[in-house]
């Protein structure tokens, strides 16, 4: 059957729409992460250079007095206490106001996360000494990272959760009613197939059973016209010529039948097809049975699908055919074979401008021996249209026919 695939591609839909929902989500919280995670960096960063900044201005206010004093031993030993008691600082150094460096105090560090500042010791606007400091805020940064990555952590976590309640939910309310319904559409199409296979091979055999005795009253109806013609009066020999002439049509109705059957069975053998030659050969053929109809054939050419070249050949028989049939009370017959296109798809058309139907019994036009004129008016069994309706079904196609009585008919199909 062909539901699996379709039942694979929905539910492969679903899980594209939750994997969809999901990564949206993630990158929601991703981008709230990032500006948290930023604003938490600038926020310590900020805090750091207000310590750096607050040092140094301490420090500065407390070398002033020594400075004056010119107690530079005191000075010195001041750094390095400042320094020695402060791991996170690099770098501590003294310039004169010349420029002159007076102490340096430094550690090897090589983190890439360092803040430097620079702090003026001033006494009544008199410049006494410069002060310099880089200190690694790497510790800070660290926790920054540890942060982010609880933070990816924990919507990781979130996501997967989601996702799990997703598909839990898509699944009861959808998933899982989609497989019932196609579960139950399987075995309908499994009991509808096994039922038109029943019925195909009914028919095939009502067909053939059909012949025997079908042949049997033709021959003695015809033994019995040719041998008692004499005795029979004019009656008689009407319900003989109306006997034969039943039996020709239950021949041909029964030829319908096995050809309707067969094409039901058949494997479709897809290629491509060039209907507008088709159609071409069919038209040569329909003169010849009767060369002295004069019938204007109008076939666009270059028309061709992928299809069954046995089939879509039986399709233009019969339509063509049905076209030649019902202009042949026209003075000026003209048939048409051709495409036109609507939204991308390729849509084939036959028209004709003979007798046309009531659109009003258009829904029995494709009826197995329904027909819409009188055997009378137009021969035939009413067995065309639908074999013409079930090959462009097995096609996955449409058919469908217009038409106004007396002004012609046109019928489009796709394949």
């Amino acid at each position: 059957m062909n539901d699996h695939p379709g039942h694979k591609r929905e539910i492969f839909s679903y899980r594209r729409v939750i994997a969809a929902m999901l990564a949206v989500l993630l990158l929601i919280l991703a981008l709230v992460n990032f500006t948290l995670l930023k604003q938490q960096r600038r926020a310590h960063l900020a805090q750091t250079e207000t310590q750096i900044s607050y040092q140094l201005a301490a420090a500065a206010a407390f070398l002033t007095e020594p400075l004056l004093k010119y107690r530079f031993a005191d000075v010195e030993e001041f750094l390095r206490l400042l320094f020695t008691t402060h791991e996170d600082v690099l770098l501590l150094e003294a310039h004169s106001p010349s420029g002159h460096l007076l102490s340096r105090f430094s550690r090897e560090g090589g983190s890439p996360f360092v803040i430097s500042r620079r702090q003026e010791v001033l006494y009544q606007g008199r410049h006494l000494l410069t002060l310099s400091m880089q200190k690694d805020y790497a510790q800070t940064e660290a926790i920054l990272i540890e942060m982010r990555n609880r933070l990816l952590a924990v919507s990781i976590m979130i996501t997967a959760v989601l996702g799990l309640m997703l598909w839990v939910v898509f699944r009861r309310l959808a998933i899982e009613p989609l497989e019932q319904e196609i579960s139950r559409r399987r075995r309908a199409e499994q009991e509808m197939a096994a039922t038109n296979r029943e019925l195909d091979a009914f028919a095939y055999s009502i067909s053939h059973d059909l012949r025997a005795p079908l042949r049997g009253i033709d021959g003695f109806s015809l033994a019995l016209q040719e041998d008692y013609e004499e005795k029979l009066d004019a009656e008689g020999k009407d319900y003989i010529r109306r006997i034969r002439s039943g039996c020709v049509r239950m021949g041909l109705l029964i030829d319908d039948m096995l050809q309707l059957s067969r094409l039901s069975r058949s494997e479709i053998k897809r290629g491509r097809v060039d209907l507008s030659a088709l159609a071409g050969e069919i038209t040569a053929e329909l003169r010849k049975s009767a060369p002295e109809r004069q019938v204007l054939f109008n076939i666009e050419p270059g028309v061709t699908v992928e299809a069954d070249p046995v089939l879509l050949r039986a399709v233009l028989e019969n339509l063509l055919s049905n076209a030649w049939k019902f202009t042949a009370k026209i003075t000026t017959p003209e048939i048409s074979f051709g495409r036109i296109m609507e939204d991308g798809e390729q849509i084939c058309f036959v028209r004709d401008n003979g007798a046309g139907f009531d659109m009003t019994y258009a829904d029995k036009l494709f009826t197995p021996f329904q027909r819409l004129h009188t055997v009378r008016e137009f021969e035939g069994t009413g067995i065309g249209l639908a074999t013409v309706q079930r090959i462009i079904h097995r096609h996955g196609g449409r058919i469908w026919a217009e038409s106004q009585v007396n002004k012609g008919a046109v019928f489009y199909f796709t394949v």
